[in-house]
């Protein structure tokens, strides 16, 4: 018998009303919002605003602090985006929003361990403070931030991902980008062409894999696929569900268009 599908929301989680006839997010259904260090446009403030109203959880990992502080400073907004802690070694965290995040009842956590990223640190907190004893699986995790800037930040964010995809739901929105993996074995991607793509890609992150695909400009057939080989890069999403079959887990990207306010 065949496993099923593994079924991937996507940017659906961002705007589930695109999908669920406009009905608001269950108030049982838990959603956690990370934020790390990389600069939040003013354009990304209505979706950050979105997805802040149906977290049940928020946090800034370290640096991620001044960027919340700095947009809502910018935006007279302050008194609107309190999270529930900044965590992380704390090295990156400025006075200035310390002093405001404190002050307003928001903790201030500090791991001292160096073997482990900002990123890490948060999502430890999620897990061992926020949501202790519950099911990581039971709660979606969207990150702001992680794929700009420096590379090796950039690769840690994606190892994090793979490490970390069949513990829970991580969907990474940075830049022009949105990110999750795809777990080895069928997936059906469902996309939201208001801000998905048009351009894809499928990185074989995690080694060599075989990849069959349904709903692309490019499918593939049984190709195989890796790092120093074929990648399937600047695809075309053509379907609004897209079916991807592989061997071995791979990051799958879209290029992301944020709705405006």
């Amino acid at each position: 018998m065949e496993s099923a599908d593994t079924v991937h929301q996507g940017s659906h989680l961002l705007y589930p009303g695109d999908w669920a006839g406009d009905a608001p997010w269950p108030a049982a259904r838990e959603l956690a919002l990370v934020i790390l260090n990389e600069p939040i446009p003013p354009s990304a403030g209505p979706l950050l605003a979105a997805i802040w109203a149906r977290a049940s959880y928020r946090i800034c990992a370290d640096g991620g602090g001044n960027r919340l502080y700095a947009l809502c400073k910018e935006e007279g907004t302050l008194g609107q985006f309190v999270p529930d802690a900044v965590v992380g070694d704390l090295d990156s965290l400025k006075e200035a929003p310390r002093s405001y995040f404190e002050e307003s009842g928001v903790v201030i956590h500090r791991y001292r361990d160096q073997d482990s990223t900002d990123f890490m640190k948060g999502l430890d907190y999620l897990d061992t403070v926020l949501r202790r004893g519950k099911d990581t699986r039971s709660c979606p995790v969207v990150v702001l931030g992680g794929l700009g800037g420096r590379l090796d930040h950039i690769m840690h964010t994606l190892k994090v991902l793979f490490n970390q995809h069949l513990q829970r739901q991580i969907v990474v929105v940075s830049g022009e980008n949105l990110t999750f993996v795809l777990p080895a074995g069928r997936n059906r991607i469902l996309t939201n062409p208001q801000v998905d793509g048009p351009t894809c890609g499928i990185l074989p992150l995690a080694g060599e894999t075989t990849l069959t695909t349904k709903g692309l400009r490019w499918n593939l057939d049984h190709h195989p696929s890796s790092f120093e080989g074929l990648m399937s890069t600047s695809n075309i999403v053509d379907e609004r569900e897209i079916i991807v079959e592989t061997t071995a887990p791979v990051a799958w990207t879209t290029e992301f268009r944020p709705k405006p306010a």
